[in-house]
This record gives C-alpha cells, sequence and structure tokens, in this order.
C-alpha cells in the first residue's frame, strides 16, 4: 500500500489540542455560546485526528490471504467515523448551544481573554490550514504556493484520493471560518448590545459543521463500496494501453479505489486476431508496465486478451 502522508494529520491534531485549550478557558470565563461551540467544535476535530491517524496507520497493514488487496479502505472507514462524530457530537452540540443562548442569552463580562483567545485560535487555525493546503498540494504532485496554498488547493482537492489529507483540509478550513464567525459575534455583542447574535453564529457554525460531515461521509461512504477511479485517470489507463502495437482496441475498463493512491484495474483488450498464443503474455506484460508508468497509483491490474471483433468500443470522448 505505500506510505501515506500524515504530516498534515499530526498538525491539525497539535493545533486542535492547543486551541481547545484557549477556547475552553475563553468560553468558560466569557461564558459565551459561541466560544463554546468552537470549544466542542476543537475537542471533536481532535478525536477526528486521532480517529485518521488510526485509519492510516492500520490502512499500511500489507496484504495476506483475508485481504488479497490490502488494508487500505481502513482509511475510508475511520475517515467515516470521523465524519459521524462531527456531525453527532460537535454539530448537534453546537446547535443545541445556540439555541440555548437565544433563548436565555448569557451576557458576555469579561471580553478581554474572550478576544485574546481568539486572536490565539486564529493563528493556530491559520498554520492548521496552511500545513492542510500543503498536504492537499503534495497529494497531487504540486509543489507548495506559499501564501497561496489554500487558493490552489481548493482547486485540487476534488483530485485527492486520501480521505484523511481531504478531511483535514475541509476540517480546518471549516475551524477556521467558525472561528472568524464567533469574532464576529462577539463585536457585534460588545459594540451592539445584541447577544443573541452569539446564539445565531452558534447554531451557523452547527449547520456548517453538519453540512460538511454529511458531504464526507458521503464521499467515504463511496469509497467503502467500491468507487471507481475518476474519469481522468480511466482516461490515462487506457491511452497507456493503447501504446502497445499489438493492442487495437479496450473492450471493458474498470477501476476501484482499493486505497488512498491504490488502484485496482480489470481490462479487457483486444488485440489481432492472428497474434500469437505464446505472445498474449508478452502483450499482457506490456500493458501493465505501461499502464503503471502512465498511473503509479495502479497497484492491483488484471488484463484479458480476446480476438479484435472490428467493432469500436472504446472511446475517449466519454472519459471527456
Amino acid at each position: 500500500m505505500g506510505t501515506y502522508n500524515t504530516r498534515p494529520v499530526w498538525i491539525a491534531l497539535a493545533a486542535n489540542i492547543g486551541i481547545f485549550i484557549v477556547k475552553l478557558f475563553s468560553a468558560l470565563i466569557s461564558g459565551s455560546s459561541a466560544m463554546f461551540s468552537e470549544a466542542l467544535h476543537s475537542m471533536a476535530d481532535t478525536f477526528n485526528s486521532l480517529f485518521l491517524l488510526v485509519g492510516l496507520h492500520a490502512g499500511q497493514r500489507p496484504a495476506d490471504d483475508e485481504h488479497p488487496f490490502g488494508y487500505g479502505k481502513a482509511v475510508y472507514f475511520w475517515s467515516f467515523i470521523a465524519s459521524v462524530f462531527m456531525l453527532g457530537v460537535t454539530s448537534t452540540g453546537s446547535i443545541l448551544k445556540g439555541i440555548e443562548q437565544l433563548q436565555h442569552p448569557v451576557i458576555i463580562d469579561d471580553y478581554f481573554y474572550t478576544f485574546l483567545a481568539l486572536g490565539l485560535a486564529i493563528l493556530l487555525e491559520l498554520w492548521a490550514v496552511t500545513a492542510a493546503s500543503r498536504g492537499v498540494l503534495a497529494e497531487v504532485g504540486e509543489k507548495s504556493r506559499g501564501l497561496f496554498s489554500w487558493f490552489w488547493a481548493v482547486r485540487r482537492v476534488s483530485r485527492v484520493s486520501n480521505p484523511s489529507i481531504k478531511f483535514v483540509f475541509f476540517e480546518d478550513t471549516v475551524a477556521l471560518i467558525g472561528v472568524l464567525l464567533a469574532l464576529t459575534a462577539l463585536v457585534i455583542v460588545k459594540f451592539f448590545g445584541f447577544p443573541q447574535a452569539d446564539g445565531i453564529v452558534s447554531v451557523l457554525i452547527g449547520l456548517l459543521l453538519a453540512v460538511m460531515a454529511l458531504l464526507l461521509a458521503n464521499d467515504n461512504r463511496d469509497l467503502i463500496i467500491g468507487s471507481a477511479a475518476a474519469d481522468r485517470i480511466e482516461l490515462r489507463i487506457g491511452r497507456a494501453a493503447l501504446q502497445v502495437k499489438e493492442v487495437t482496441d479496450i473492450h471493458s475498463l474498470k477501476t476501484m479505489q482499493v486505497g488512498p493512491n491504490c488502484l485496482l484495474v480489470n481490462m479487457e483488450i483486444e488485440v489481432d486476431p492472428l497474434l500469437k498464443v505464446e505472445l498474449a503474455d508478452d502483450v499482457v506484460d506490456k500493458v501493465e508496465a505501461c499502464i503503471k508508468r502512465a498511473v503509479p497509483e495502479v497497484q492491483h491490474c488484471s488484463i484479458e486478451i480476446m480476438a479484435d471483433d472490428n467493432v469500436k468500443d472504446w472511446n475517449e470522448e466519454d472519459y471527456l
């Protein structure tokens, strides 16, 4: 299965622990429901990072008789668990606390420590988001873009097959948005005397987390069931196979993601009916070698040969 990039997850874990302590301290002093939601958010993020590290560790176990394609899908399972935890604990807790603040507004007495905590939290979240953005770019084979890494990562994250990197990126992005929303709420409460803003923002944070958790859970569900590779990947696989001169067409091409950066390919290729039987194995070896050079993520390849039926089966336009 190879070695997974765990650095962004470890950075997220360290940042989340620090942010949780800061936010909890501020929430206890100020009584802000938005800060309580953010403390709960960071607590859940800490547990989620632990879930992801467990999944990454389990996913690197070598293949055996019971799991001939390895344990890569363990990453998807634990990422799914992290999504459920985020939905059940963080989102629900934030929404309930916000509703409580709307029904029984708590007046914030001490703003100094609250604003100080938010400032520290923003710096830590920026650190985590930057690390996650660089992780996304590294997964797709691109270099860091410095301060602009996040903007490039947003455009590339859909290409990431490692759900842990994707999860951390979205989690840290939403966490940063949540801190900025909490800061906005406290500014409104302090300068406009509208304590309900604290509760409204807490509910908004909860809803934002719920949406993200559901999207990530759905993504991981598809990968657990057995999701095909992206069209652009299948296009590269097909083109690589057709580079072998003996291959005249591709009758069937099926792929499945069996782990981060690990693909299973099942393919039926058509060759000249006059091709000698003793050369069939050589053709299969050539095709497999071409595919793995073009798409290094392909770890398992099953190729069958059939005679050309003079009917065009494979069309590049289907993948564009």
